[in-house]
């Protein structure tokens, strides 16, 4: 059959009607209340694909995982394939006896929904549907969605055969819902099993689960679960009855003051529900919702796939911040730590945490000895928070301090000594020659130099608090109120290593669009390997290895051991030359210059009645521009240190692999250093045990990566007011554009000329998304990050630590980014028949 009503279908018919078919038909089934509706089936969809020759038009690309081009001709077909008449009938014929309402229409995948695997996100709903016409496009669109780039990226990272899999279609008319969400019957963030999680907002809870509105947080108290058991009594609104169970609400968390919310009584029948739903399909649910008229309605429930197995880790309590600390904390870079560590990344940690803490003991702060320790060897860190310092006496002398720093060359110290001894601690020698005790050696003398080098250059990176000081000409000059504005005009248009590498980069993109369809083909569609079938494309993979030779130390996510860089997994550099392909101009400092330069002039003509002020200023200023170009330099080469210390761990991870000590070469990462150590010198466990202790790693570094982040965002100086987030302005100007989303290193690609960069964090290997970005915004970073020195070298505007602006700006929605203010205003949301839409920039 081609349609199926919902109340004929159970969990029996997942072939059918897909995973959230499915499922709806089995709530029915129990009694549940389940907004009436139907299924276009998977047979259906696969009576068409056929028709359309769909496998046939796509092997090719699958075989070759060319997502983008997959997706392409799917959509393209399902747009505008003739519909088979047989198919449209039966479907308009289910709607009007549905009575014609308004609808949801939701995909339901043949692999969805399931126990290790939910595809939660990744197919397409639309919601408020009116009209068999605007029904059946929402059906093409559905169908379509089963070979979105995601789509296929998570199959293929799960094994899922693509051309085994079907969709169905659920339509469902629109339940009139006072409040929504989303509840899960154990918590899936802290891992207990103790305790339900549930949020809820006003109106439909699609928004709740997409991330559009952050809804009120309630956490029920609950038996722990314990596997199936048989439902007890019910109500006629289908939960259990009084007594059947222990559930209290522990806790909620408000995030609006004075919005409506459900009543308690609501909640806890909600919970009951979820109970139940839990003992028969005998696992952990994951619940979508509505109340309406004091009536729960159930919209979907699938297994909580997050969880897995593995028991987790002891995780310390987040800490409680001094007021010094969460200065500190503010300060600090977040797009350096984007991510939580895993375990062995605090081996890396031991180059630089030192030399932290000799930074803060020449500051003049005092760290105690046993807090330090306990800093350094934490393997569960909440968050990258200092520990706790003591003012002394010797911070008096800071000044001082900061004045021999501004007069000291520090470059020639670098240039002379530093990066040198850095060099020779990581001259490239043959790792496989090596014996263990000598590779061990070799890791040891990287650390300990590259902690060294690192605290003098800390040292010598005081004079960067210059800029406190500068602070009050500058107020002096144009006032309190365009104070920062004009210091960061002041601290613009600088040429760093950073930009040096972005110019590398952009040239490389110039010399593949101009060397011919085969070499820009294969970048533009994803096809790297594909260069090696030309001599062209063979002479471009020479100069590509020549870039990575002096550049490819670069990290990607972070100073991470586990975070790959360039030359270990070029993926990110190929989706940047993927976009710059259609980059115009080469990235340049002069627009950044300029502002320098006019808030210089500014500033200095305000101060000549101070006779020698102005002179004192201009040349105090530009050793603070020195000091800053420092500070990018040494980053990028130190960076090195951290290349060969994660080649290094390549080769202890092959060796412990083929010893039979570790199941994959991935896993070491979720080793701590003192355990590499020892079973590198064959004291490991058997491997049965091994293969626990990971297991219960990876499961432990979900919730703490979970909680790392919310944390890290929230430190950020954001907030959000109606259509408005608030960051820090890091480059000044305004520019009204379309928002392009991009969550991580492999989405560089998406971002076209012209678009706003939106995204969580970046560090240095983002940079060079800035020659086609109109404005950046970010949900974390700050005023001295990479970020903001780049957007200010190439005068583009940005706004930093705008906490959720990747959830609250839809992905194409245009927005007006002010990075004088920083004030970012959400305009409207996509419209996918509009063009690139207008720039504006002041």
């Amino acid at each position: 059959m081609l349609v199926h009503r919902l109340s004929q279908l159970s969990r029996a018919d997942l072939a059918t009607a897909g995973g959230k078919g499915a499922n709806l038909g089995e709530l029915i089934q129990l009694g549940l209340a389940v907004p009436p509706g139907f299924v276009v089936s998977a047979d259906a969809y696969g009576e068409q694909a056929r028709a359309w020759g769909l496998a046939e038009r796509l092997t090719a690309h699958l075989a070759a995982s060319r997502w983008e081009a997959a997706a392409s001709e799917a959509a393209e077909l399902f747009e505008r394939g003739a519909m088979l008449p047989g198919m449209e009938s039966a479907v308009r014929d289910a709607y009007r006896e549905l009575g014609a309402p308004p609808v949801a229409v939701r995909s339901s995948a043949t692999a969805e929904d399931l126990a290790d695997a939910s595809f939660a996100g990744q197919h397409e709903t639309y919601l408020d549907v009116a009209g068999a016409d605007e029904l059946l496009l929402a059906l093409r669109r559905c169908w379509a969605s089963l070979w979105s780039p995601r789509a296929l990226g998570y199959r293929a990272a799960r094994g899922i055969d693509h051309l085994g899999v079907n969709i169905a279609v659920v339509v469902q008319r629109m339940v009139p819902a006072e409040f929504a969400g989303v509840l899960f019957t154990v918590d899936p963030v802290a891992h207990r099993a103790d305790r339900m999680l549930l949020e809820v907002a006003p109106g439909l809870g699609e928004a709740v689960v997409s991330g559009h509105t952050t809804g009120d947080v309630y956490r029920l108290r609950r038996a722990p679960f314990a596997g199936a058991a048989a439902p007890g009594p019910r109500q006629p609104n289908g939960a259990a009855g009084p007594g059947t169970d222990d559930l209290a609400i522990d806790d909620r968390d408000r995030r609006e003051a004075g919005r409506p919310a459900p009543s308690d009584a609501l909640v806890l029948d909600l919970g009951r529900i979820g109970l139940r739903l839990e003992a028969h399909f005998g696992c952990p649910q994951d619940v979508e919702f509505a109340f309406a008229g004091g009536s729960i309605h159930l919209l979907q429930s699938r297994p909580i796939t997050t969880l897995g197995a593995a028991e987790i880790e002891p995780i310390p309590p987040l800490p409680q911040l001094n007021r010094m600390q969460r200065r500190m904390l503010e300060a600090n870079d977040n797009d350096r730590f984007p991510v939580a560590p895993r375990p062995l990344d605090q081996w890396g940690f031991r180059t630089t945490l030192p030399a932290l803490v000799r930074m803060m003991r020449f500051l003049g702060l005092d760290v105690d000895e046993a807090e330090e320790r306990a800093w350094v060897d934490q393997l569960w860190r909440p968050l990258f928070v200092p520990p706790k310092v003591r003012p002394t006496l010797r911070l008096l002398r800071l000044p001082q301090k900061v004045a021999a720093s501004l007069r000291d060359d520090a470059m020639a110290w670098w240039e002379g000594d530093g990066f040198k001894r850095i060099q020779e601690a990581c001259a490239p020698v043959d790792l496989r020659a090596l014996d263990d005790a000598a590779l061990l050696r070799r890791a040891d003398r990287i650390t300990e130099t590259t902690t060294a080098v690192l605290g003098e250059r800390f040292e010598r990176s005081a004079s960067q608090l210059a800029a406190i000081a500068l602070r009050v000409p500058i107020a002096l000059a144009v006032g309190p109120k365009r104070t920062a504005t004009v210091m960061r005009d002041l601290v613009s248009g600088l040429r760093t290593r950073t930009s040096d590498v972005n110019l590398a980069l952009f040239h490389l993109a110039r010399r593949a669009a101009s060397a011919g369809p085969e070499v820009a083909g294969a970048i533009r569609e994803g096809r790297p390997e594909a260069l090696r079938d030309s001599e062209a494309g063979r002479s471009y993979l020479a100069e590509v290895d020549a870039f990575l030779d002096e550049h490819g130390h670069r990290e990607s996510t972070g100073l991470y051991l586990s975070a790959p860089t360039w030359r270990q997994d070029p993926a990110p550099l190929w989706g940047l030359l993927r976009g710059l392909l259609d980059a115009a101009e080469p990235p340049s400092e002069e627009a950044g210059l300029a502002r320098y330069r006019a808030a210089l002039d500014e500033v200095t003509r305000a101060l000549r009645l101070v006779p020698g002020l102005p002179d004192a200023f201009g040349r105090t200023l530009e050793r603070l521009r020195g000091a800053i170009v420092f500070r990018e330099r040494t980053h990028f080469d130190l960076v090195r240190s951290y290349s060969a210390l994660q080649a290094i761990v390549a080769e202890i991870a092959r060796r412990l692999c083929e010893r039979g000590r570790l199941p994959r070469p991935d896993d070491v990462f979720y080793l701590t250093e003192a355990e590499l150590r020892g079973w590198l010198q064959g004291a490991a466990p058997p491997l049965d045990e091994v293969e626990r202790l990971v297991r219960r790693r990876r499961a432990t570094y979900g919730v703490v990566n979970a909680r790392w982040q919310k944390m890290s965002s929230g430190a950020g100086a954001g907030g959000a007011s109606g259509d408005e987030l608030r960051g820090i302005g890091a480059s000044s100007g305004v520019v009204r554009g379309r928002a392009r989303i991009v969550r991580d290193e492999r989405e560089f690609e998406r971002l076209k000329a012209g678009e706003i960069l939106v995204c969580r964090y970046t560090n240095p290997a983002w940079t060079p998304l800035f020659t086609l970005a109109a404005g950046v915004v970010t949900n974390v970073g700050g005023a001295v990050s990479h970020a903001a020195i780049v957007a200010r070298e190439y005068g583009i505007p940005a706004v930093l630590g705008a906490a959720g602006a990747t959830e609250r700006i839809t992905d194409g929605q245009e927005i007006l980014v002010d990075g004088t203010e920083g004030r970012v205003t959400l305009l409207r949301r996509d419209d996918r028949r509009d063009g690139a839409g207008e720039l504006a920039r002041g």
